[in-house]
C-alpha cells in the first residue's frame, strides 16, 4: 500500500489515461508521445491546438477525484526526470490575471501562431464551468490539478480559428492527433524504466495483463521484477482515507 504523503506536492508527477492498451504502449515504446490539446484561454480570440504531455503533481492520498476525471491507468515518473527534461508547472490564469494581460501586451498578435518559443503553451485556466444535469452550474477547479507540462521543442501549433469549440473537441483534435500518430518518431519523449515510480492499473484483473506484457520487455528479469513491484491499482488508492477535496463544486 502506498504511503500517504502529508505534503502538498509529490516526489513524482503522474500521467493518467483511460485505457490499458494506452498504458501498455507507453511501456512498450519506453516513451511518452505528445498529443494536441486545445485550451480555452481568456482574451485569446483565436483557437489553437498545442502538442503537449500533461502530468499532475498531487499526492496519492488526495488523487481519487483526478482518477475519475482522467482515467485509472497511468504512470508515475520521478520529478528529477521531469526537471531534467524541461517539464514545467503551468501558469494558472483567470479573466483578470495580470500575468496574462502583461504577456498579451508584450507580444504581437501575429506571434501567437508563428513563434515556437511562445509562452502560450504554459497558460491554463484556473477553473472552467459546465452545466449540470439539474441545470446548475458546475465549477471544475483545474488549479487543484497542479499540472506540469512537457512541450516539444519547436512545436507546430494547429490553427483551429475557423472551427467552433464543439467542432474542435469533437472532431478536429481527433483528426490532427490521428495525423500525428502516423509520424511514429515525432514529439517522442523517451524515458528509462528506472525513471518510473508507479504503474497504475484500474483493478486487480488488469495486473496480470500488465505483468504479462512487462515479462515480454527485453530487459533483465531483475529489471522486470522492479517494474512489476511498482504496479498499484486505482482501487488501492481509492481506499486510502483522505479529506474530501473534490474537483467540482456547485454554484
Amino acid at each position: 500500500m502506498a504511503k500517504v504523503s502529508q505534503n502538498i506536492s509529490s516526489d513524482s508527477i503522474f500521467h493518467f489515461i483511460k485505457r490499458r492498451d494506452w498504458l501498455l504502449r507507453i511501456l512498450k515504446d519506453k516513451a511518452f508521445k505528445a498529443r494536441y490539446v486545445y485550451e480555452e484561454l481568456p482574451h485569446i480570440r483565436f483557437h489553437v491546438g498545442i502538442p503537449m504531455k500533461c502530468f499532475c503533481d498531487i499526492p496519492l492520498g488526495v488523487i481519487k477525484k483526478h482518477l475519475s476525471r482522467y482515467g485509472k491507468f497511468g504512470i508515475g515518473i520521478s520529478k528529477e526526470y521531469a526537471k531534467k527534461n524541461s517539464f514545467s508547472p503551468v501558469i494558472y490564469v483567470h479573466q483578470k490575471s495580470d500575468t496574462m494581460l502583461r504577456y498579451l501586451r508584450s507580444i504581437k498578435k501575429t506571434e501567437f501562431m508563428k513563434n515556437p518559443n511562445s509562452l502560450l503553451p504554459y497558460f491554463k485556466l484556473d477553473e472552467t464551468f459546465t452545466n449540470g444535469k439539474d441545470g446548475r452550474k458546475l465549477t471544475t477547479r483545474l488549479y487543484d490539478e497542479r499540472e506540469w507540462r512537457w512541450i516539444p521543442k519547436d512545436p507546430k501549433f494547429e490553427d483551429f480559428s475557423s472551427f467552433t469549440e464543439e467542432e474542435i473537441r469533437n472532431t478536429r483534435l481527433d483528426v490532427v492527433n490521428e495525423e500525428l500518430e502516423k509520424d511514429k518518431g515525432k514529439y517522442l519523449l523517451p524515458f528509462d524504466y528506472s525513471d518510473i515510480t508507479y504503474i497504475f492499473v484500474q483493478q486487480e484483473d488488469d495486473v496480470d495483463k500488465v505483468i504479462e506484457e512487462i515479462r515480454k520487455i527485453k530487459i533483465t528479469p531483475l529489471q522486470q521484477d522492479r517494474l512489476i513491484a511498482k504496479i498499484i491499482t486505482a482501487r488501492q488508492i481509492e481506499r486510502v482515507s483522505c479529506p474530501k477535496i473534490g474537483l467540482h463544486k456547485k454554484v
